[in-house]
């Protein structure tokens, strides 16, 4: 199969409505995943104080992490399947692979982000303070 013939096969995939999904979830959902813990924890933090049982926050917290590992994934392999690009190429491959690329940072960035705020859990407690 030539390079061209490749090409052409992944423009006709990356041009499918699902695969244009995907490539948003890929970039949006590890920043989403990472902002989401702040919205749903921080109430979950005064009825697990009540309840004296901080599990629920952990499993909120490992899912979170897992749906923006989820993004991360799905970036690295879109990322391989967008091909190389020239560095003044543009076009439908080259905006796949850039979209694909700043998933594959922010989903790093924001799964850091999400372990960092998880640590004082453990050390610290939610209901410290209260």
């Amino acid at each position: 199969m030539t390079a061209s013939a490749r090409g052409q096969n992944a423009i006709q995939e990356f041009t499918r409505f699902g695969r244009s999904l995907l490539l948003w979830f890929a970039m949006l959902g590890g920043p989403a995943a990472g902002f989401f813990p702040i919205l749903v924890n921080y109430p979950a933090v005064d009825r697990a104080c009540v309840t004296g049982n901080t599990l629920v926050l952990h499993l909120l917290t490992i899912g979170f992490i897992a749906t923006a590992a989820l993004a991360g994934l799905t970036s690295w392999r879109l990322r391989g399947r967008a091909g190389r690009w020239p560095d003044n190429a543009g076009g439908l491959l080259a905006r796949s692979r850039f979209m694909a690329t700043v998933g594959l940072f922010t989903s790093a960035v924001a799964i850091v982000a999400m372990v960092m705020q998880w640590i004082p859990l453990f050390f610290i407690g939610a209901c410290h303070g209260t």
